[in-house]
């Protein structure tokens, strides 16, 4: 079998301005990639992917300024692409060697295709890029065309060709880059997130053309993607990287299927409603949620913060990008802007943060016309799509320096500012770190605190999900969410329907310069006509929930996983209830100690979930003889009371030693599971102890297995704990759950 690239042992980090050495970007890499295989790349921000398809496109190390006597400090292992040896430690120098011209077989397409392209016409750039390489004109029109009909273009298409890249749609800019890489022959085309900001009808175009090369072509193509679905569809093999490693490899179905791996790809909420291997439709029973009404919360609406009117914008070539827009946007809105690719949101967001001029109409930003003064602008701060036009170079400093230069930060409050706002987005540990070593989601990550440093009023965001993987997606729109709570009105441009489904309560569709459409998600959702025309999708659970509305099955749809896990709370509430009551727990609380130590031994310390698993900590300190007992805050709330779309872990510290032995975390009962599941995520990154976990109570349905448990219950079962009557009681009244308010009255 023939190997299109192959990796043996490949270790990678990136030089540091200090000349500190940090930890390896890509370890212990051991790849082969055969001929003519579609190979696809996924896993969680920042793990590696780009790196790793910059090696085999002979990138890096090339484009970085090591010296050569230095590489090995950087670099191990050895990378063949198509048999040639295009770097390798060698055994007898003691030192690694480049060798080779890569350039000639791997053909790279980035994830923002304007990267690719000069501005010159479509067809300039990419017969210029070919005269490069001293190619007969005859030869050069015919690779050109062949090329474009590959990815689906029409040769003859004067609009395609004889215009600026900028002026194209997304997915044509996009397949235009791929062409100009086909016409130059590789025998491995890179596609680095190809379809990532991408309208569905756009997606679609590209996802057709690569389908179509794939059976046409006998080429390499390797494919960086986060859209599991995109994968399923063209990749003949995957590998899951995570930290710097292939975590897994396998055909899609292998590796989408295993549930280790879903929580790189879904929410926990999705995760638990797939936990129990049914369809979601099938676990409905309509006879157990009639009656069912979701309620949204509704903010109070604030004064007008942004207003225009009657705004427009033409382009030098009289291309109308604005027509007219009229909007309000009131103090403390979190609203959407969505449509197709070219229908202006990316203009309209530019203008009204002062980033754009030569607009006509009316803007007011907080009363004060902007028309004639700039500084009108100044609440408001504007994330660019491409975080390469915000964060241009250096290193993760000077990029902050820069942003809160000029502000009206002072000197001495600057580098306090600075290291805040990194540390929200995750990226304090990489101050000193060279732009060039960060993954494009971690500078998406940068662009953001860049703009979050000087504190705007008025936060406009565009394509959040730009580079992220699900994980990086929630914390920045948990982040978003919390600066929203806090009284800053947040806008985000996205193509991503599941996060205008999840965190917004206002929607604005634009479609050619035009605002068609203002109102809740739930509405834009059911109005088929208007999503299609619009190029707009909505979410899988949408679509699900769409279905059980149509049929007369719920009242409401459904706008994500939380909203579906209420439907099945409100189901599984009129069914089996159980009383533990203070005696019986002390006696489970003793037999949970007696397998504890028959299986473990005694524990060093035990830390409890709080609320749920306080009183079973203390009575298991009793009985364990266990003196160090540490409360563990987790809930779907963070410090200050912002409620989170996954579990919030609060700040933790114990005073243990890092000696042998173990900590014990303890909950009442393991009923999802993703509390305890979240709680050992942390707790495993901030010690080296082993941890084994308890609860009294286990329900199959949980996504995480306790080590030890006393008893399983069925998952319609509601244990109504002794410290918990108040609370129930509230909720039984507020659900209108009148079996439960009866079994409260006879039992407590």
């Amino acid at each position: 079998m023939k190997y299109a690239v192959e990796i043996s042992n490949l270790y990678w980090r990136f030089p540091t301005v200090t000349g500190i050495r940090r930890d390896y970007t890509l370890k212990d890499i051991n790849l082969k990639i055969r001929e003519g295989e579609t190979f696809g790349i996924t896993g969680p921000t920042g793990s590696g992917k780009t790196t790793l398809c910059y090696i085999i496109a002979g990138i890096v190390p090339r484009k970085i300024d090591i010296p050569e006597d230095k590489i090995s400090l950087y670099l191990r292992g050895s990378v063949s692409v198509m048999g040639q040896k295009l770097l390798w430690v060698s055994e007898r120098k003691k030192k690694a060697v480049l060798s080779g011209s890569p350039d000639v077989k791997v053909g790279l397409v980035r994830q923002d295709p304007e990267s690719h392209f000069t501005g010159v016409p479509t067809i300039t750039e990419i017969m210029g890029n070919l005269r490069c390489k001293g190619l007969g004109h005859k030869e050069i029109e015919e690779r050109v065309k062949h090329a474009l009909e590959l990815v689906k273009i029409d040769p003859s298409s004067q609009k395609s060709l004889d215009i600026p890249p900028s002026k194209l749609s997304a997915g044509e800019k996009q397949r235009i880059a791929i062409a100009g890489c086909l016409a130059m022959k590789p025998d491995i085309l890179i596609l680095d997130e190809p379809t990532s900001d991408l309208d569905p009808a756009s997606k679609r175009q590209v996802i057709d053309a690569i389908s179509y090369l794939k059976k046409t072509e006998k080429i390499t193509i390797i494919i960086v993607e986060q859209d599991q679905d995109v994968l399923r569809e063209l990749a003949d093999r995957v590998a899951i990287m995570n930290r710097g490693e292939i975590a897994a490899l396998g055909t899609p179905e292998e590796i989408f299927s295993r549930e280790e791996f879903r929580h790189y790809f879904l929410s926990p909420e999705l995760v638990e409603i797939m936990g129990e291997g049914k369809g979601i439709e099938e676990r409905i029973k309509p006879e157990k949620v009639k009656g069912f009404r979701i309620k949204r919360s509704r903010k109070e609406r604030g004064t007008v913060v942004l207003e225009t009117e009657n705004l427009r914008y033409s382009y030098e070539d009289g291309t109308r990008a604005l027509d007219g827009i009229s909007l309000k946007v009131r103090k403390g809105e979190f609203l959407a802007l969505v449509g197709a690719n070219g229908s202006g949101k990316s203009t309209l967001s530019r203008i009204i943060s002062g980033k754009l001029s030569g607009w006509s109409g009316t803007i007011r930003v907080k009363g004060k016309d902007a028309s004639s003064n700039r500084d009108s602008f100044s609440p408001v701060g504007y994330v660019y799509q491409n975080p390469d036009q915000q964060v241009l170079g250096g290193t993760v400093l000077d990029i902050m320096k820069m942003s809160i230069r000029g502000s009206k930060i002072s000197g001495k409050a600057a580098p306090e500012r600075i290291v805040e706002a990194l540390a929200r987005v995750s990226l304090k540990e990489k101050l000193t770190d060279d732009i060039n070593s960060l993954s494009r989601g971690e500078k998406r990550r940068l662009a953001i605190a860049s703009v979050l440093v000087s504190e705007p009023e008025i936060l406009i965001v565009d394509e959040p999900a730009t580079g992220q993987d699900y994980r990086g997606v929630s914390d920045i729109m948990d982040l978003l969410t919390e600066l929203n709570s806090s009284g800053v009105t947040v806008i985000i441009i996205t193509h991503d329907m599941r996060l205008v489904a999840e965190y917004t309560r206002r929607v604005i569709v634009m479609k050619r310069g035009r605002v068609v459409f203002d109102g809740t998600p739930e509405k834009l959702f059911e109005d088929d006509a208007l999503m299609k025309e619009s190029s707009l999708a909505p979410p899988q659970l949408v679509k699900l929930s769409r279905k059980l509305k149509d049929s007369g099955i719920i009242n409401d749809i459904l706008l994500n996983a939380k909203e579906w896990l209420e439907l099945f709370r409100f189901e599984s509430e009129k069914k089996k209830f159980e009383a533990m009551k203070f005696p019986e727990l002390k006696k489970y609380a003793r037999e949970l100690a007696s397998l504890i130590l028959s299986k473990f031994g005694r524990p060093d310390g035990i830390i409890y979930i709080e609320r749920g698993g306080m009183v079973i900590g203390r009575l298991l300190s009793d009985f364990l003889s266990v003196r160090e007992v540490y409360p563990l805050r987790a809930s779907y709330y963070n410090e200050e009371g912002i409620p989170m779309t996954h579990v919030h872990i609060g700040n933790f510290e114990y005073s243990l030693s890092e000696n042998e032995g173990y900590l014990l975390l303890v909950d009442d009962i393991a009923d999802t599971g993703k509390t305890l599941k979240a709680a050992m995520e942390v707790l495993s990154k901030r010690t080296r102890k082993r941890i084994v976990t308890a609860t009294l109570v286990y329900k199959p349905q949980s996504i995480f297995r306790p080590d030890v448990f006393v008893y399983t219950v069925d998952n319609n079962t509601w244990i109504v704990f002794d410290y918990e009557e108040t609370e129930t009681i509230t909720r039984f009244m507020r659900k209108g759950n009148k079996e439960g308010l009866k079994f409260m009255r006879e039992n407590f």
